[in-house]
Formats: C-alpha cells, structure tokens, sequence
C-alpha cells in the first residue's frame, strides 16, 4: 500500500470500520494517507419505531426517536477523529427500522437481522450500489475497504453487496474485512495469507480510543465487567499469528 494516497471505508453502520479496522486506517492516515470512512446506514427513523428498534435504543441508553441517530453520528465522528480519518454519513435505514415489502417490520424479533433475509429489498440494493457509485467518483479511491459479511447481518450482507457491484470491471483495489465482533472466536473467513502485522503501538491506541467513543454501543456489545480492549488484542493477535493484525482480504479471493 506504499503507493496509496487516498482510501475509502464502507462501513455498514457508525462503529463497524473502527471495531473492524481501526487501527489500519489510523496507521494509513499517520502515514500522511487520505482516508474517508463513509457510513450507509446513518439515516434517522421517523415514528413509529418497531418494538425491537425501541429495545435496542433502551439498552444502549439512547433516546427514542431521530434522536438516538444524532447521538450516534456524533460519537462517529468523534471516533473518525481519533483514527484520523473523513467521515460521511448516508441516510439508509438501519434494518431495525426499516419495513419488509408487505409492510411489517423487517425485524420482527431481536435477531432476526442475522436470518437470511432477501438482499432485494424492493429497489434497496441499487440504491445503495448506486451511492457507493457516486461516493468512487467523488473520492477517487485507491484502496476501498469493505465488511466481508461475516455474521450473516443483512445491512452488512447488503453493504457487501453494494460494494461488489460498484467496484466490478474497475481496477480499484478492494479489500474485505472480517466484521468484529462477530468474527471472534470463528475460523478465519479467508485462507489468504494475513496482512502484515501493525507494530505501530500509536495505531493500535488510536483504535481503542476510537472505540470508546461509541459509548451507546460498547455498552450493548460487551457486558460492563468485559475488557473489551484485551478480547479484541488477543484476537488480533491470533489472526497476526503472534503479532497483532486486522485481518483484511481481496474482494475475489
């Protein structure tokens, strides 16, 4: 990546690409690298709100309401600010929020975002693919940095997808990487050989402050006597095979 000036993440939602590569867009940016982190699914819901969207707000200490997104985007960019990096927010609906085809709710239950929901959500799909479209043009990418979907979650399946569609037939490299923290404790998603470890302790503390920032979701994603810090060092630490990395792939491998 010597050669790489500018790098765009395409993160599913307002905390995924720092919990997934935090510290390798830190460690880009520190290397005078231009990096946007562009959020698809950062739009404000209207009332009413399904019974699993007003759940998850209660337990991440969020109000009710557009609201709870503002919170949200503000940590984000406090976030983007510590990795270094430009953030930009799209208005899709999270799937808590959004409505299936006969006008129930998409998530009818607190895990139903993880079944195999269809990826042809009416005209979803295109949009998004279309967006990811417009944002290559504008940012001019030499790198795009994608979720691989691991975890089945359907706006991740969905970001992939987008993503997929706008890079084919380009020579944009585009790498995938393995969504945290569902991937911890499974097999890696790849056999490729893991990227080169980052030794730079700066990157890896820009990542746990970048992290912390998102304090309505560490409070939902870890139980509050969890070292969330340590489960997510020795993770990479096994997939840096001794020396912590973030596991990253190529689109097509």
């Amino acid at each position: 990546m010597s050669t790489t000036r500018r790098v765009l993440a395409v993160s599913p939602h307002l905390d995924d690409a720092a919990l997934s590569v935090g510290a390798t867009l830190a460690e880009l940016a520190a290397h005078g690298v231009e990096v946007h982190v562009v959020t698809l699914f950062a739009g404000a819901p209207t009332e009413p709100l399904s019974a699993v969207a007003r759940t998850f707000h209660h337990h991440c200490g969020l109000p009710q309401g557009a609201a709870a997104v503002a919170v949200r985007i503000e940590e984000d960019r406090a976030a983007m600010d510590e990795l270094g990096a430009r953030a930009q927010h799209r208005g899709f609906l999270d799937a808590i929020y959004r409505r299936a085809p006969d006008g129930s709710w998409l998530c009818g239950h607190d895990q139903a975002m993880f079944d195999d929901l269809p990826l042809d959500q009416d005209t979803l799909l295109g949009e998004l693919s279309g967006e990811v479209n417009r944002t290559l043009a504008d940012v001019v990418p030499d790198l795009v940095l994608t979720c691989a979907a691991i975890g089945n979650h359907i706006d991740h399946r969905l970001t992939t997808a987008a993503v997929r569609n706008a890079v084919h037939g380009s020579e944009i490299q585009t790498l995938l990487w393995e969504d945290l923290p569902y991937a911890i404790n499974r097999p890696p998603a790849t056999t490729t050989p893991p990227p080169a470890p980052i030794t730079s302790p700066q990157a890896w503390h820009r990542k746990w402050r970048a992290i912390a920032c998102y304090t309505t979701q560490v409070r939902t994603l870890w139980p509050t006597d969890t070292d969330w810090v340590a489960e997510l060092r020795a993770h990479a630490t096994t997939r840096g095979e001794g020396a912590p990395t973030e596991l990253t792939f190529p689109l097509n491998s």
